[in-house]
C-alpha cells in the first residue's frame, strides 16, 4: 500500500498534518463535491483506518493544527459527535481531471512508515527522558501526595537541588523526577518523627518549644 502527500504541506504542517490534509482532498474529489462544498464528514477512527500508520490521537492533533492554520474548517452536526471539515480559502477543491496523486507528491510506503514511527518513537522516548519540570510543577505535584505542609519549602529545594546538577545523577539524565521527589517527601517525614521520637529534654526546652512537644508530640 502507498501513501501520497504533498511535500509543501510536509514542510508547512508536519508529515502528520500532510497525509491528513491529502486524505479529506482526496474524499472530497471523490465524492465529487456533491453538496456543493468542499466538506468530509468522517470520524477520526474512519480516518486511522485509511491512515493506519498515524494514531487516532495523531490525527485529532494534525486536524487542529490544520483548522489553526486555517486550511480547513470544522463544523458540528447537530448533536452529533463527528465534525465535518472542509477544506478553506486558497486550498480550494482539486479539480476532477486532476487526480489527488499526482507529480510532485510524496510517496510513502509500508518500510518508509515503519522508519517513521519508529523515529517519532524515539524522539518521544528521548523527550520523556529529558522532561524537566519548572518550580511550580514540583510544588503541585508534592500537593498532590499529600504534602501540601512541606510543598512549598522542600518543592524549591528539590528543583534547585536538581537544577544544579543539570537534572543528571551519575552522569545520567533522570528519565522520571516524580519518584524522586516522592522519595525526597518520604526521607523528610521520616526526618521529622525521628526528631519527634527523641524525647522529652526539659532542659532543652523553652515555654514555645514545650507547647509545640506537646501539641505535636
Amino acid at each position: 500500500m502507498r501513501f501520497w502527500f504533498d511535500s509543501e504541506h510536509a514542510q508547512r504542517w508536519g508529515l502528520p498534518a500532510a497525509a491528513v490534509f491529502a486524505h479529506i482532498q482526496y474524499w472530497v474529489e471523490r465524492n465529487g463535491h456533491e453538496t456543493g462544498r468542499p466538506c468530509v464528514t468522517q470520524p477520526v477512527w474512519q480516518m486511522q483506518s485509511y491512515l493506519p500508520f498515524l494514531s487516532e490521537k495523531q490525527i485529532r492533533a494534525a486536524l487542529k493544527k490544520l483548522v489553526e492554520a486555517e486550511a480547513l474548517t470544522r463544523e458540528r452536526n447537530g448533536f452529533d459527535a463527528v465534525y465535518t471539515y472542509c477544506l478553506k480559502g486558497a486550498n480550494g477543491v482539486p479539480k476532477r481531471e486532476t487526480p489527488i496523486v499526482q507529480k510532485g507528491h510524496q510517496e510513502m510506503d509500508k518500510r518508509d512508515i515503519c522508519t517513521y514511527r519508529n523515529n517519532k518513537t524515539e524522539e518521544k522516548t528521548n523527550a520523556r527522558e529529558w522532561e524537566r519540570p519548572n518550580e511550580e510543577e514540583v510544588i503541585e505535584y508534592l500537593q498532590e501526595i499529600g504534602g501540601s505542609d512541606l510543598a512549598h519549602t522542600l518543592g524549591p529545594a528539590f528543583f534547585n537541588y536538581y537544577e544544579a546538577n543539570g537534572w543528571m545523577v551519575n552522569g545520567t539524565p533522570i528519565a522520571k523526577w516524580r519518584p524522586k521527589a516522592r522519595q525526597w517527601l518520604t526521607t523528610e517525614r521520616n526526618r521529622q518523627s525521628n526528631e519527634r521520637q527523641k524525647g522529652f529534654n526539659p532542659k532543652g526546652f523553652t515555654p514555645e518549644g514545650l507547647r509545640d512537644f506537646i501539641d505535636n508530640g
